[in-house]
């Protein structure tokens, strides 16, 4: 998409947005979810070298405006990316068991805002995931590992998770790699 001025809205899916300056390596800037338009940082002139990859299958609508109606489109483009930036924030600092908490539930949401029970939601692989949080993808799979013992997440292939954003959410602390799984599962039910 590198070069072209065409605005874009993703209708479905996740895309990965990557950035790099002239003589450096690209480097995970943001997530593109269903809503957000994307090519609005080419069309208004950064020198950003970005690239755009699906994470889960994408569904993307050509965006032709002017005038009025492409100043809203740019005016919700900024709070989108605040928003965006928040988020990255959110997947990138603390306790590796609530970014990945924290990513779950962002998909969760970009397919329905609802609380779900239990429903299959498109992810992006553990390679992928793990690049985001910027974690170990080791430390990723043990934390899925963790959920599933204690029935936050009942399946998870490789493209797919199984789980309810209600009960998710509702957990205040996600086991990760610090507290034990077992010792957790046991004051929940004496509690």
């Amino acid at each position: 998409m590198h070069g072209q001025q065409h605005l874009w809205r993703v209708e479905q899916g996740a895309l990965r947005i990557d950035s790099a300056v002239a003589g450096e390596a690209a480097r995970f800037m943001r997530l593109a979810l269903p809503g957000d338009v994307i090519g609005v940082e080419q069309w208004v002139g950064t020198d950003d070298r970005l690239s755009f990859r699906a994470l889960t299958e994408v569904r993307l609508a050509p965006l032709a405006a002017n005038g009025t109606e492409m100043m809203q489109i740019l005016m919700e483009t900024v709070v989108v990316a605040h928003q965006r930036c928040r988020e990255v924030v959110s997947l990138r600092t603390g306790p590796v068991a609530q970014r990945v908490k924290a990513l779950l539930l962002m998909f969760a949401d970009s397919v329905s805002t609802g609380a779900t029970r239990g429903c299959d939601i498109a992810v992006p692989n553990l390679g992928d995931m793990a690049e985001i949080l910027d974690a170990a993808p080791e430390t990723v799979s043990r934390v899925f590992s963790s959920m599933r013992r204690l029935d936050f997440l009942q399946d998870r292939k490789p493209h797919r998770a199984r789980f309810s954003s209600l009960t998710l959410r509702a957990q205040a602390l996600v086991p990760g790699m610090t507290i034990s799984s077992l010792m957790l599962r046991n004051q929940l039910a004496n509690a």
